[in-house]
């Protein structure tokens, strides 16, 4: 009999069992589908509408994440680091150009900026005979044009940091309005920063007229003369690929004539010039 009595509790637990297990496998269909909704843009009414399926729509789930928190494709993408990558290499590379033109702009102020060479007269050298013929035309003029050649050894310095090959050089000397003398000046090297030797070779005429307003000025004057020299000369610049120009001077220079007869080479006691270049 007690058999026969626990058989059906067995029954009735197991129907219940199996009712439960029904209600749990529907609510949970019915949660999918609510959530299934959601993500395909339904409105909040149908989640309200399934209140029992809180629990399956929890973040854990589904999480909704902001936009804001999701990793931008376009920044990570390979092209995006290529484009980026090249970008940089182009800005250091216009960087460096720039840098590179400054520097060189520098330098060639530093280095090629002309400056004025300087000059003093080493060694005059007259001979007893044009000396005399000099006096003569000065002092006693007789009617006749005195030529006077004489040649000066000068000490030329160039400062500047390029050397140049000059060529033949032409000058004139003047007086007051007289020319005193042409001046012809050797072919020369000068070297960049040194010193050289340059030759100038001298040729006066004086006429008449001339050795007499020397003789009514210069006593007055202590025998001081000041006269004006101007002339050019071609130079070539082999370190700027053979560049040719032309050197332009004029300078006014300060003469003692007394000391032609005691110490030639102080007869040149000053002198200022300035230097033009053309091309």
């Amino acid at each position: 009999m007690a058999s026969l009595h626990s058989a059906p509790k067995q029954t009735t637990a197991a129907a219940a069992d199996s009712s439960i297990e029904a209600q749990c496998d529907l609510e949970a269909q019915s949660c999918s589908d609510t959530v299934t909704r959601l993500s395909d843009g339904s409105s909040s009414d149908d989640l309200s509408s399934n209140e029992g399926c809180a629990g399956f729509s929890d973040a854990s789930v589904n999480p909704i994440v902001s936009p804001e928190a999701l990793p931008d494709a376009s920044l990570s993408s390979p092209g995006t680091v290529a484009q980026k990558s090249w970008r940089t290499r182009r800005s250091m590379c216009c960087l460096s150009c720039c840098s590179l033109f400054i520097i060189l702009i520098t330098l060639s102020l530093v280095f090629l900026r002309p400056r004025d060479p300087e000059w003093q007269v080493q060694k005059l050298i007259v001979s007893p005979a044009a000396l005399q013929s000099c006096i003569k035309a000065i002092t006693k003029s007789d009617g006749e044009v005195a030529t006077i050649g004489l040649d000066t050894l000068v000490d030329f310095s160039n400062p500047n940091y390029i050397g140049a090959e000059a060529g033949e050089g032409h000058l004139i000397v003047e007086w007051e309005g007289h020319q005193l003398a042409s001046v012809i000046t050797d072919p020369n090297r000068a070297p960049a920063r040194k010193h050289s030797l340059v030759t100038a070779h001298s040729t006066s005429v004086i006429t008449p007229d001339l050795g007499k307003s020397l003789m009514q000025s210069l006593p007055g004057k202590g025998f001081e003369m000041q006269v004006n020299v101007k002339g050019e000369l071609q130079a070539t610049v082999r370190a700027l690929f053979g560049l040719k120009v032309t050197v332009s001077l004029e300078c006014t220079v300060d003469t003692s004539v007394l000391m032609i007869m005691s110490d030639p080479d102080k007869l040149v006691t000053d002198h200022k010039c300035t230097y033009s270049v053309s091309f």
